[in-house]
């Protein structure tokens, strides 16, 4: 009889929720803040020296503030402060992001300082070696640069291909197919899905041909 008295009692102790004491605590709060997530992201300078504030803050702790807060209490303390690292990471983090995204966009149509002339005359040399990726990303690039000279669509920064493809599809409706298909295989290339060939480049440098001699409806 007195076995199964023993094994209730042992099942109702492990029931009850564990009160940690403030050493404890101090412990377990280290170790939360000790995780990798928060101390990787920025890896800057102030972020490490807010990191080593807080464990020096944990690690002075008396047991003042056990007593006062309670085990729980350190660790809300540590979780509040852990939870702050993660904001300031996320507020620092996502302008950099979006920032780098931008770049990358403004990158799309190539640099704005460079005339269509220019370059076709990468495109040219590109093809000139064999080098059919660049060559169809350049070609493009002064297909839709042609256009924005002649004052067709205005190319603007950050527009992607396929947004200067719809515009010139609207001001010169005859090339809007073939102007589609150069968009569609500029951005295959570039980000690695297709393999580039001579016969796309030559499709690339028709619809240039054909822009200059189509109807402007509309100029964009």
């Amino acid at each position: 009889m007195l076995e199964p008295q023993r094994r209730a009692a042992a099942d109702m102790r492990f029931d009850i929720p564990v009160e940690p004491d403030a050493d404890t605590a101090r412990e377990w709060a280290r170790d939360e803040l000790a995780k990798r997530e928060y101390q990787q992201g920025t890896g800057s300078n102030w972020l490490e020296r807010f990191f080593n504030w807080i464990q020096d803050l944990l690690n002075g702790m008396g047991g003042g503030v056990g007593d006062t807060f309670g085990g729980w209490g350190v660790v809300g303390i540590a979780l509040a402060a852990a939870a702050i690292v993660a904001l300031i990471i996320w507020l620092v983090m996502g302008p950099l992001q979006r920032s780098r995204r931008r770049g990358k966009a403004e990158e799309e149509l190539g640099d704005l300082t460079l005339s269509a002339a220019d370059l076709l005359a990468a495109a040219k040399s590109a093809a000139a070696s064999g080098n059919w990726e660049t060559a169809v990303i350049e070609a493009y690039r002064a297909l839709i640069r042609s256009l924005d000279e002649r004052e067709v669509i205005d190319a603007k920064p950050g527009m992607t291909a396929f947004e200067a493809a719809l515009l010139a599809s609207e001001a010169i409706p005859a090339i809007a197919s073939d102007i589609a298909i150069d968009a569609d295989v500029f951005d295959a290339v570039r980000y690695g899905h297709l393999a580039a060939t001579a016969e796309h480049y030559s499709h690339v440098l028709a619809t240039r041909e054909a822009a200059k001699t189509a109807r402007v409806v509309v100029p964009a």
